[in-house]
């Protein structure tokens, strides 16, 4: 029987690991400190389409992530749900209410009927009825749509214990020192073990790794630090989806867990530093409560650097900036090593088959 090595406990490789496992192969898993405890614990906490990628022609994308967001909330009704949105249209706004109008029109297309209402246009009182925080002066009405939700924390527990279950070897504290193209991997430890196959599912670790290996990858990633605030207040039943004032970016504003989560932020950075918010991004997180929040009871500065986390996420490097950059992964295979780059949480058990069925014409 075929051993694959799959390295890399964040979500992809988690879910890479069950699908191979299932597929009849021997699967062991090596991560390098505590799995999805880096960048998979780090996210919005939403399974969207990514209605912002609809504007950057990323038809595609948009179709798989619609269909693994019902695939999720269906599988792990306990851990995901359906998160309603309010998408406010305001006289001053760079986007038109029709190109608003014409994005929500295909989403909720491409999600072939998986959805519990499709997108209802409101007027400016139904959109402070429900938000009744929302900054009215330019209001001219809303847009609610339907997107997913999950706790992240418990959705991840809920992967790892299938992995498990399904006999997969999950290696903790097993940091990778190197791979080859021939099937071996060396532990930091010195040890070598040598698979019919290694995965490379490190996430924003893929490309240093093969580099520290001495490859020269074609592929390249650019990792960008994205920062969120969890808020106290009076949180409102329905998440906003907002334009971030000055800019093109989207910015969230999400009841989780009865507080209000704020983001997100997109900061290029390095791989060796910090993955923490920094003073700016505090700034200008709460610049984006006060403008479509202003009545909101902001804490002091002191204390929203205890309110805040930050991710790291890799991005396919293409030219664009991070906001229209895809968050399609894209493989890339060397002998009986094949590395995976970007990504994101929604569709990850759909990059799970994909790698699967590529392996499966290998092996």
């Amino acid at each position: 029987m075929s051993s694959i090595a799959v390295i890399g406990g964040g979500v992809n490789g988690l879910c890479i690991a069950l699908e191979l496992s299932s597929r009849g192969w021997t699967v062991e898993l090596f991560e390098r400190a505590t799995c999805l405890q880096a960048t998979s614990a780090a996210s919005t906490k939403l399974l969207h389409g990514g209605l912002r990628y609809l504007e950057h022609g990323q038809f595609s994308l948009v179709a798989e992530s619609l269909t693994e967001r019902s695939r999720w909330i269906r599988d792990a009704p306990q851990h995901a749900h359906w998160l309603p949105l309010l998408l406010p249209l305001y006289s001053d706004q760079r986007r038109s209410p029709w190109l608003w109008r014409l994005g929500l029109g295909f989403y909720d297309g491409l999600s072939l009927g998986r959805l519990p209402g499709f997108s209802q246009r409101l007027d400016r009182d139904q959109a402070l009825h429900l938000v009744p925080q929302l900054r009215s002066d330019g209001l001219l009405g809303a847009w609610r749509f339907w997107d997913g939700q999950m706790n992240e924390a418990a959705l991840g527990a809920w992967i790892l214990q299938r992995v498990r279950q399904a006999g997969v070897v999950v290696h903790e504290q097993t940091p990778i020192q190197s791979v080859s193209s021939n099937g071996e991997i060396e532990l930091e430890s010195g040890l070598r073990r040598r698979f019919s196959f290694v995965v490379n599912a490190t996430g924003p670790w893929a490309e240093n790794l093969l580099l520290r290996s001495g490859f020269k990858p074609k592929v390249r990633l650019d990792l960008v630090r994205g920062s969120h605030l969890l808020l106290e207040g009076p949180v409102p039943p329905i998440g906003v989806f907002v334009e971030v004032p000055g800019s093109q970016r989207i910015g969230f504003l999400l009841p989780y867990q009865g507080r209000l989560l704020v983001g997100t932020t997109e900061v290029s950075q390095e791989l060796d530093e910090p993955v923490q918010a920094s003073a700016e991004e505090l700034d200008q997180l709460t610049a984006l409560v006060r403008f479509y929040f202003p009545s909101w009871p902001l804490p002091s500065v002191e204390e929203l650097s205890t309110l805040a986390f930050a991710g790291l996420r890799p991005i396919v490097r293409n030219g664009q900036n991070a906001s229209a950059a895809s968050r399609e992964a894209v493989q890339e295979r060397v002998g009986r090593l094949l590395s995976v780059f970007g990504g994101k949480w929604t569709s990850s058990r759909a990059l799970a088959s994909q790698v699967a069925d590529q392996l499966g014409c290998i092996i």
